[in-house]
């Protein structure tokens, strides 16, 4: 089977075929003569095989019909597979434009069939980039405030050459996630080692057009050189199979099947090696419409990989003892995570460390919802995590939370029974307001002590990579007002009260002294908060609230503010933007 190499006008520049390089030099399709075809079909429809023909090939369009509007294929005989409409997002085509416009050798290599996705925010874009246009890939990634990721060592996608790098979009509070391979090494899943293709190694890139953009994508036939070499490694079927089924997991792999010449089904991908030596391996559909490949090819293929690597001997019996214990390591380590959230480090950090970001402002400004969405956003790729520090609705201890069930509905007149017992001079000791303050001032260092539990060990998850984003937090300058001290100051004065007041204060200022990375206060009108939760908060409390909250701001000037009257979406963009700019 032959499958056509025609270049199309306005492609990415390929590179040159004959150029030297340590990866395999890929060739075309394999011409393959009408007997041999014959005898490699005979052999395929063999018992066991579970093969027939004709078949209908994986990712052919019957209509040939465009994608989508917003993906232009510009050249390439294969069609992508059609997509819903996703917008793509304007960091997209900048970043692509930027990388156009500097010259740098670069392609998209896998995962074609959910691009739009990607280019959406929504899922990973693999690019394989040449390893002399890295210096000038990171300036141009810099520029437009991207990140790099680091990665535990037991994760099956950390691999020398492959990086993770992360581009926010501003105007839509999202991010790009790159998938950044200056080679591409295949293996096993928790071992991956083998360097096989670079940019060099791509035959042919083709070449879509994104909101005016050009951006080189490799061709189905390199596409399916790729997915076969990784396959290789992980494929898996009982010792008398002669055909391995190509699983579900693989199937975007060969979204874009070429579509082979007359009704065999028969496909087979060809290799040059070093020395001149070819390696080959064949795969087609079998009844069900799957795709199987050829046990032994698929055992040369990863054999003449180890040996052109420099690998030679058992390396094949320690790359499986290698991925088996990585592999364990990595389940245990996840299912330690599960159960005990924040104790281990995350899959994947931000290559500055971990982060604690405090969004603080009256009630009503959507601090709650701020913060769902905020961590929802950066947990799709990062180790995120939330803490609470107030004493409403939020998590807390459980002690804390039944004893305020029980107290919440007397709480105006506990409150008045301490302001009588603290201003008591006949020395009554057992009065009911003596008792009613002692109860609250049990009340304020029971909360005091939650809250720095929650302060330290927001920190803990932060040395440890996670970016902990915290729905208020405490401060000592103001009593009874955002987070701070409870305990009125007519009760230091009370016999056996003062000790819980100066215990109290004590912990404030510790807390104080463990300021988050970055402070976020979100100011607006009374009128905003009234209609958001209407009786929740007087008009007095409310404004003393915004005086405290700027008293705290001109004591510390790297505190920023965030209007909250605009609506849930632009509060989000610009929380998203302060957090982005501060890893």
């Amino acid at each position: 089977m032959q499958l056509s190499r025609k270049s199309k006008p306005g492609s990415h520049r390929p590179a040159d075929p004959g150029a030297p390089g340590n990866g395999l030099q890929p060739q075309q399709y394999r011409r393959w003569a009408p007997e041999a075809k014959a005898s490699m079909r005979a052999e395929a429809l063999t018992p066991g095989a579970s093969v027939s023909a004709p078949a209908r090939v994986v990712g052919a369009s019957p209509s040939g019909s465009r994608a989508d509007e917003g993906l232009t294929q510009t050249n390439g005989s294969a069609p992508f597979l059609p997509l819903k409409t996703v917008p793509s997002l304007p960091i997209a085509t900048e970043l692509f434009r930027a990388l156009n416009e500097g010259g740098l050798k670069y392609g998209i290599i896998q995962d074609l069939a959910s691009l739009q996705y990607g280019l959406a925010g929504r899922d990973d874009l693999d690019v394989l980039l040449d390893k002399h246009d890295y210096p000038a890939f990171c300036s141009i990634v810099s520029k437009l405030h991207g990140c790099r990721s680091v990665s535990l060592s037991c994760y099956d996608n950390v691999c020398a050459g492959r990086e993770d790098w992360f581009l926010p979009d501003f105007s839509h509070g999202r991010y790009l996630h790159l998938d950044m391979h200056i080679g591409v090494r295949v293996g096993w899943e928790f071992r991956k080692r083998y360097p096989v293709f670079d940019y060099a190694a791509i035959t042919r890139w083709e070449s879509i057009c994104v909101d005016g953009v050009a951006i080189p994508v490799v061709s189905p036939e390199d596409e399916i050189r790729i997915a076969i070499a990784r396959f290789a490694f992980r494929a898996w079927a009982l010792p008398w199979r002669q055909w391995i089924t190509i699983g579900n997991g693989w199937k975007d792999q060969f979204a874009r099947l070429p579509c082979p010449s007359g009704d065999q089904g028969l496909h087979v991908v060809e290799y040059t090696l070093g020395g001149g030596r070819i390696a080959s391996c064949r795969f087609l559909q079998n009844a069900s419409g799957g795709l199987v490949a050829h046990r032994g090819d698929l055992a040369r293929l990863r054999r003449s990989i180890r040996e052109m690597c420099g690998f030679t001997g058992r390396f094949g019996v320690a790359d499986a003892g290698v991925h088996l214990a990585r592999k364990t390591s990595y389940v245990a380590l996840r299912s330690l995570q599960r159960l005990m959230p924040g104790r281990f480090p995350p899959k994947r950090r931000p290559a500055a460390g971990g982060f604690v970001v405090a969004l603080i402002g009256p009630d009503g400004m959507g601090k709650s919802t701020q913060v769902d969405r905020l961590t929802q956003i950066f947990r799709w790729k990062f180790g995120c995590a939330q803490a609470y520090v107030g004493t409403g609705d939020g998590n807390g201890w459980w002690l804390r939370k039944a004893l305020q069930t029980l107290v919440f509905p007397h709480r105006r007149r506990l409150k008045s029974l301490a302001q009588q017992g603290g201003n008591d001079s006949t020395g009554r000791n057992w009065s009911k307001g003596r008792v009613a303050a002692a109860a609250l001032a049990l009340w304020a260092v029971l909360i005091a002590f939650e809250r720095y539990a929650v302060v330290k060990r927001a920190h803990r998850w932060a040395t440890r990579g996670l970016i902990v984003i915290c729905d208020r937090w405490p401060q000592a300058l103001g009593r009874g007002y955002l987070d701070g001290p409870t305990i009125p100051p007519h009760l230091f004065s009370v016999p056996g009260l003062s000790a819980l007041a100066r215990l109290e204060q004590g912990l404030y200022q510790k807390m104080a002294e463990c300021r988050p990375h970055l402070t976020l206060h979100l100011v607006s009108d009374f009128a905003v908060s009234e209609q958001r939760k209407p009786g929740e908060i007087r008009k007095e409390a409310f404004d003393a609230r915004l005086s405290l909250m700027a008293e705290l701001r001109a004591k510390d000037k790297t505190i920023r503010t965030i209007d909250a009257s605009a609506g849930i979406e632009a509060v989000g963009r610009e929380l998203f933007r302060h957090i982005w700019l501060s890893l």
